[in-house]
């Protein structure tokens, strides 16, 4: 079989059994929840319990905080695309994302996976932060390698400063080798290319690119710092993020999932956080931050179920810590490699491989032998402060009642929020009341958010 004509299955963020993590293969739990359940114990804005474990939060903060003017930080997502009606990624993305599937620029997510990816890293950074979409993946969750490499060389093209693969593809040989230059390429330019380790139980060195040395490997961890069920590990994993029930962004509302394709985009939202402190930072010296403010999980020093551990960023001191000043390993004006001839452009031309293209007898890398569990949605109505089902005047009183900090039980920050800006203001109540007498609104007040 062509190795540029593997098919692979996208690392989503599904069934606990599924395998998961590299060229479009996922695996990871989709739980059912209430949103102000999932929310509870949550700080308004951000929906990962992991913002506030690996200290983004924080460190987010310090970057607004800081005077400065924060620069335009792209992390391109190669996945299955961007739900772009999704209210918490309003204006977090560009429009310069492709299809690689449809050989167009429409980048929807037919499926849920890179909106998950997306919401993740979206939730961790400043506004700044920018998800640069790019899709790969087939409703069904499937898709090529060699459609992954185009994915990197649009991504090295279009300003990528942090590319994020939570995809992968069963390499039990260690033969695979067609993204290697693709990745090099990217590194080479200052960019820093994460990927999730997979849900299958094993060794990484059998997952590609996992088991590439060049990437940042994350496997997953619960609010416990346990390792994630099913999370790959093995020589070579990096770093053991938040990746267990995690609240994520899904068509319009949320889910809970869990997986090493969720662990993944928090590394990414560090490293993209930090690339706001400083642009010209390289992957190495970006993971030698990670290492420096990592907390140990398993045995002293690096070891192979957790790596380095789990990052926390809470210290991290934007204005004290001394600026790294390496330059990248190539300068990004260098002219392309061989491999980049191939790259898309800004108007790509080459249709991603099709089933005719593929030999009879191909299998995919990851066969789906075990069903798939699909995530429960979450039906909410957005204005539906209290959750009884309707939108009356108690819904306005109880966000006017969140909004001086008076206790408000029943309050669900996510039906609150009618905007989508991620707090509670007094916009939001007027948008209710305003719908309720039948005046316009310009958001979707009373309508299901699913």
């Amino acid at each position: 079989m062509s190795i540029n004509k593997r098919i692979v299955s996208l690392v989503l963020a599904l069934t606990a059994a599924v395998s998961c993590a590299a060229a479009v293969c996922a695996a990871d739990s989709g739980d059912a929840v209430f949103v102000s359940e999932a929310l509870s114990s949550y700080p308004l804005g951000h929906m990962s319990w992991g913002v506030s474990h690996m200290g983004l939060d924080k460190l987010q903060k310090k970057l607004e905080n800081s005077g400065r003017s924060l620069p335009e930080v792209r992390v391109a997502v190669i996945d299955s695309g961007i739900n772009t009606s999704n209210i918490f990624l309003k204006g977090r993305y560009t429009d310069d994302g492709w299809n690689f599937i449809d050989n167009n620029s429409n980048v929807n997510d037919d499926q849920y996976h890179g909106t998950t990816v997306s919401g993740i890293i979206a939730d961790g950074t400043s506004s700044n932060v920018r998800i640069l979409p790019v899709k790969v993946n087939k409703a069904d969750g499937t898709g090529y390698m060699s459609v992954v490499k185009k994915g990197i060389y649009y991504a090295i093209e279009h300003g990528a400063d942090v590319i994020n693969l939570s995809i992968s593809a069963e390499d039990p040989k260690r033969s695979i080798t067609i993204l290697d230059q693709a990745i090099e390429d990217a590194v080479a330019r200052g960019i820093t290319v994460v990927v999730a380790a997979g849900n299958q139980s094993g060794d990484i060195r059998y997952r590609y690119p996992a088991n590439k040395d060049n990437v940042l490997t994350v496997t997953s961890v619960d609010r416990n710092n346990k390792l994630g069920e099913h999370a790959n590990t093995g020589d070579g994993v990096d770093f053991a993020l938040p990746g267990v029930s995690v609240t994520t962004p899904y068509k319009r509302a949320m889910f809970v999932s869990s997986g090493t394709s969720v662990a993944a985009p928090h590394a990414a939202a560090a490293a993209a956080l930090l690339k706001t402190w400083d642009k010209s930072l390289t992957q190495s010296e970006i993971k030698d931050i990670f290492i420096k403010y990592s907390v140990d999980l398993g045995d002293k020093g690096y070891d192979t179920t957790y790596g380095w551990g789990m990052i926390d960023l809470s210290d991290f001191d934007i204005n004290s810590e001394v600026k790294p000043t390496h330059e990248p390993t190539q300068p990004v004006t260098e002219a392309p490699t061989q491999e980049l001839t191939d790259a898309p452009t800004q108007e790509p031309t080459q249709a991603p491989p099709t089933e005719s293209d593929q030999p009879a007898t191909q299998e995919p890398t990851q066969p789906n032998t075990e069903e798939t569990v699909e995530p429960t949605q979450i039906t909410v109505l957005l204005g539906d402060a209290d959750r009884d089902g309707e939108v009356n005047a108690t819904d306005a009183a109880t966000v006017q009642r969140a909004i001086v900090k008076m206790t408000v039980p029943s309050l669900d920050k996510i039906a609150a929020d009618t905007d989508g800006d991620g707090e509670l203001t007094v916009t939001d109540a007027t948008f209710i009341q305003r719908w309720l007498i039948k005046a316009e609104c310009p958001y979707g007040i009373g309508e299901p958010m699913v």
